[in-house]
Parts: C-alpha cells; sequence; structure tokens
C-alpha cells in the first residue's frame, strides 16, 4: 500500500497566509479605487453646479445696461421715499438718484454657512456680496411684430401708425393703443411684477406693474419696490411732463432687473439664488419667485473694474481694477468690467478615511461690460488731442 502524502501544517499556513495577503491587497486596491471614483464624482458634480450658476450670472452680466441710458433709470428720491432693494432687507445707497445697470453690494449678502460633517453642527463663514443687473427686455413684441418699445404711447397723424395712446397725470397707468401694441404681447407677455421704464425728452422713470387689463397697465401705489411714487419732484412719470397731464412723446419699454445672492436659509444646503425683479407680490400670487440655481455655494463675491479718475491718490487698496465699489466720485457707471468668485462644496462628505470632509472647489471669470461707459484707457501723446 502506497503511502499518501498531502501538505503539512507549515506548507498549508503559508499558502494561506500567502492568500490572505494577496485578498487584502486586491481589497485595499478596490477601496482604494472606490474612494478614487467618488471623490472624482463629488468633485465633478460640485464643478458642474458651480458652472451651472456662473452661467446665468455670466448671461446676465453680458446684457447689463442693453437699452438703458448710461445713466441709468431715474428714480423717487427724497428721504422718505427709498426703492428697496432685491436680495436685501434694505434699499438702494443712499444718494442713488438712478439705477445704474449695475449696482455693487459689496458684503451686502448674508453670511456664508457651512456645516460641519462629522456632527452636522452649523458654521458661519465670511459675509458674501450681492449684485443688482437691470437690461431693457427687447424681444417682446405682440402678434403683428410690433415691440413694445416701437412707437411711443401718443403718436398723432400723418405719423403712421396713429397711437392713440394715454398715460395718467399721475402715473397711476399707461393705455396703449391696439395698432401700436397689443397687450399683452406674445413673448412673456406683460404681467403683474414687471418693470416698465417710461423714457422721453425729460427723462427716464421706472414702474412697478400691479395689474393689466386690457390695453391699461396699471401701476399702484404699495408696490414692493417703492417705485410707485406721486407728488415728488423727481424719478415719477408725473415729473416727465412738459406741463401737468401733457407728455411728449414717451416711450416704454419692459426692463429685468436682475438680481444674485447667497440664500442662507438652511446651513445644510446654502444656494445661489437668481431673482427677477421683485418676489412675492401680491401675496396671494406671487410673482417671480426666487429661482435657486445652484445648491452647496458657500461664497459669491464680486470686484470691479472702474475707469477711474482718483486712484492715483490711492483710493482703491488693490488699484481700480479690482475694487469692491466705485468711490465717490466715481460711479457705477465707470464700471468697464466685473470679476466673479463662486465657490461651493460637495453635495456629499467624502469620507476617505474615518474622518468625513466636503470636497471644495471655486470658478472666477472676468466679464466685460459692453454698454457701460467708454472711456480711452490708452493714453498717448497722439490720443490726448485726437476727437
Amino acid at each position: 500500500m502506497k503511502l499518501q502524502r498531502g501538505f503539512t501544517l507549515i506548507e498549508l499556513m503559508v499558502s494561506m497566509s500567502i492568500v490572505v495577503s494577496v485578498v487584502a491587497i486586491a481589497t485595499d486596491a478596490l477601496m482604494q479605487a472606490e474612494h478614487v471614483t467618488t471623490m472624482v464624482a463629488y468633485e465633478a458634480n460640485t464643478q458642474e453646479n458651480l458652472r451651472a450658476g456662473m452661467h446665468f450670472m455670466v448671461r446676465d452680466l453680458m446684457q447689463a445696461g442693453e437699452g438703458i441710458p448710461q445713466g441709468g433709470i431715474s428714480i423717487p428720491y427724497t428721504a422718505a421715499s427709498a426703492v428697496n432693494r432685491p436680495g436685501t432687507a434694505t434699499t438702494f445707497p443712499t444718494g442713488y438718484i438712478a439705477l445704474p445697470a449695475i449696482t455693487p453690494g459689496s458684503q451686502a449678502g448674508s453670511l456664508a454657512t457651512s456645516i460641519n460633517p462629522a456632527t452636522n453642527a452649523a458654521l458661519t463663514g465670511i459675509q458674501t456680496d450681492i449684485i443688482n443687473i437691470i437690461y431693457a427686455d427687447n424681444v417682446l413684441v405682440d402678434t403683428a411684430g410690433n415691440y413694445l418699445y416701437s412707437y411711443p404711447v401718443f403718436q398723432a397723424a400723418p405719423s403712421v401708425p396713429v397711437c392713440a395712446g394715454t398715460i395718467s397725470p399721475t402715473g397711476a397707468s399707461v393705455s396703449l393703443a391696439p395698432a401700436c401694441f397689443t397687450m399683452p404681447g406674445v413673448t412673456n407677455p406683460i404681467t403683474t411684477g414687471n418693470l416698465i421704464m417710461f423714457h422721453n425728452q425729460n427723462g427716464t422713470a421706472l414702474e412697478y406693474v400691479t395689474g393689466v387689463a386690457g390695453q391699461t397697465i396699471a401701476f399702484g401705489a404699495g408696490d414692493p419696490a417703492g417705485l410707485n411714487q406721486t407728488g415728488l419732484a423727481n424719478g415719477t412719470v408725473a415729473s416727465l411732463a412738459t406741463t401737468p397731464g401733457v407728455f411728449p412723446p414717451t416711450t416704454i419699454t419692459r426692463v429685468w432687473m436682475v438680481t444674485y445672492y447667497i440664500n442662507v436659509a438652511s446651513a445644510t444646503d446654502p444656494q445661489l439664488i437668481r431673482q427677477v425683479n421683485y418676489p412675492n407680490y401680491p401675496a396671494g400670487a406671487p410673482a417671480n419667485p426666487p429661482q435657486a440655481i445652484a445648491d452647496d455655494i458657500e461664497n459669491l463675491g464680486f470686484s470691479y473694474d472702474i475707469t477711474s479718475s482718483t486712484d492715483a491718490a490711492g483710493t482703491y487698496t488693490d488699484g481700480p481694477g479690482n475694487a469692491a465699489e466705485p468711490i465717490f466720485p466715481d460711479t457705477p457707471a465707470q464700471i468697464r468690467a466685473v470679476n466673479v468668485f463662486l465657490a461651493g462644496r460637495s453635495e456629499y462628505a467624502y469620507t476617505p478615511q474615518t474622518t468625513p470632509e466636503f470636497l471644495r472647489s471655486n470658478l472666477s471669470t472676468q466679464v466685460s461690460i459692453r454698454s457701460l461707459s467708454f472711456t480711452n484707457q490708452f493714453n498717448t501723446s497722439a490720443s490726448s488731442t485726437a476727437p
């Protein structure tokens, strides 16, 4: 009978240790691959989120000032007639007699928030910025292809077409002739919550639409913007009259006011908000609700390239190309470009070992403002005498 030989105990233990080592190495490699895959997915999601928010801001900034007088749109102004500012609980800065194409808001936004991924405790960060942008709506047409601003409200014969519209002496309403613009238009029709700019040889005024009935647009008192005021010398429709109730040729244009700010109502999900005009009016049927366009945003900052006449004296700490806001006598009309900074974090905490942490990223860009002041920034002996 032959002896049958097997593995010795030592051989078995050695082979088992080799197998265990190989399995451990393979498992560790798989876990590392899983961590890397998770990290890449989180970073990609964060980048996509930031790019989405940046896309909206760049698009609106490129239109800033389009169809708006270079000096801005006059608003009612006295010590008691401040106009409310979207995105904040305050009014537009003291001394604003007109809304510029861009209103900077350095540290006028909310405190940025985050959370401790290990404890879920809320953390408070830095003060964020806001920005207000206005531009004309140049695509609103009626069924006949007439633009809202194509003809004056009133245009007598022999002009064609004849526009028999009227403007209330107090500016409480405007009625349009159907031959010149058929209400409410077919491209995003005029509705409550819209902003309408009046423009004639005497200046401009901005009104908030509180109602639309047939061919008549109403601008009732008590609007959320504080624009529909009467009895003031400037910034009202009545102040555009040559004599009380008599207006020179006056056109009207719909204007969009777009505001960007950070909403920190939820520390776990701070959001970048795009607000068009003013929110939540009337209360029963809110117009223009805030739109969240990016989640988990922890910072929003702006600085400005300003054609300054005062920087030689050191007015701007970081120079006029990186100014937090214009400083008097400089004005927002001297803004030539906007530097945008957006920072965010991953939606979920990443746990590489035992301590969870958020993955963070940021984007920055510069947007040239095509519709604001044009200044010769290349001063040469030849250009100083050129027209």
